[in-house]
């Protein structure tokens, strides 16, 4: 079985939080494009939707308050903040990931599955279909060792407990 790595969305919002933090304006169509992108609708609910994610990015990149929010609105508004607050950690945590090899998780699964990261909201890993979603914003990186963690285990335990549980 193939295991494919998609940072795609991840990509795209990197760009995002390098613009922004710039102070460079982002566009609202490519803010639209990016909130319509189908890694993302794993997110979504009647709380959260594809135009949160634009509104919310909107209101980052136009440095305006997002007043009238739902819990999961708050949550992305502040994860994107705290992104934008060290973009070196950030890029440090994006090397682990970049160097995951699907093919040490292919004896883990019985068919094709594609491992999404991305910037989500509330939980930290959602499965639909033959995916899984792993929220870039809960790891995090041990100042000691400077391994990237995510729920204090490494990237690559975390994923093999995940897909032995499935």
């Amino acid at each position: 079985m193939n295991v494919k790595i998609n940072t795609e969305v991840l990509e795209l919002f990197i760009y995002y939080w390098q613009a922004t933090a710039d102070r460079e304006k982002v566009s609202d169509i490519f803010l639209s494009e990016l909130a319509s992108r189908k890694e993302l609708k794993v997110l979504f609910n009647d709380e959260f939707t594809s135009d949160s994610i634009r509104k919310v990015l909107s209101s980052i990149t136009n440095r305006e308050i997002l007043s009238v929010k739902t819990k999961a609105e708050g949550r992305f508004w502040n994860n994107n903040m705290w992104v934008l607050e060290d973009l070196g950690i950030t890029m440090g945590m994006m090397t682990p990931i970049k160097q995951l090899n699907g093919e040490q998780f292919e004896s883990l699964v019985d068919k094709d599955l594609t491992i999404n990261f991305i910037p989500g909201h509330l939980e930290t890993y959602y499965w639909a279909d033959n995916q899984l979603f792993i929220n870039f914003f809960k790891l995090a990186t041990d100042f000691e060792t400077g391994e990237v963690k995510i729920e204090g285990k490494s990237l690559e335990e975390y994923i093999k407990e995940l897909l032995n549980s499935k």
